[in-house]
């Protein structure tokens, strides 16, 4: 072929440009983009001062088991590192919202995308303090007096209930939070990508 052949088959396609988003559409999506920043800020906040109040109690309570006192330490400090680690992708997850660009769809698309894999991390989690729930739980029936005299089938049941009770209310509390201050806003940009019909 020769190369006037080739032009007019290029110039014949129809090649698509990634759709602008007007930039009234772009201020929609930075209002609830701009609620999830601040609710991330203060998620961040507040679950760092409260593991410092954790850490504080745990260090300067004077308990009477020493061995108690290195497992409580040891359990809340295996918590702070995987809290550590998922903090650490939220604030990747933060830096992306705080200099993402709307001005076309991919981006946009690209923006769902992390919306997504912020609420798998939400799970995964919530998901990741199973263990740490079951050694609590058999920390405190170890070393309370009032539940170790508790043997048998009894333990079970107790044990075994109030595991799941709690598995559950962690479960439930965690979906509630997820909603209420990022689940809310995500749907708001969803709706908005569906009436620039970008998805």
């Amino acid at each position: 072929m020769e190369l006037d052949q080739l032009k007019n088959i290029w110039d014949q396609e129809n090649i698509s440009e990634t759709p602008e988003i007007s930039t009234e559409k772009q201020k929609e999506i930075h209002l609830p983009l701009e609620k999830i920043r601040k609710n991330m800020r203060m998620e961040f906040w507040s679950t760092a001062i409260v593991f410092f109040l954790i850490i504080l109690f745990f260090v300067f309570k004077d308990m009477h088991i020493f061995k108690f006192k290195v497992y409580v330490i040891t359990l809340v400090s295996a918590q702070m590192l995987v809290t550590s680690f998922y903090f650490f992708k939220f604030f990747n997850l933060y830096k992306n919202l705080s200099s993402v660009n709307l001005n076309t769809a991919d981006n946009l698309k690209d923006l769902g995308y992390q919306f997504k894999l912020n609420e798998q991390y939400y799970l995964s989690f919530y998901l990741s303090f199973v263990p740490f729930v079951v050694c609590e739980m058999l920390l405190i029936f170890e070393f309370t007096p009032s539940l170790k005299s508790i043997q048998g089938f009894d333990f079970i049941l107790i044990f075994l209930g109030l595991c799941i009770f709690t598995l559950l209310l962690l479960y439930f509390v965690g979906i509630w939070w997820f909603k209420r201050y990022y689940g809310k806003y995500i749907s708001q940009i969803t709706q908005i990508k569906k009436n620039l019909k970008l998805i």
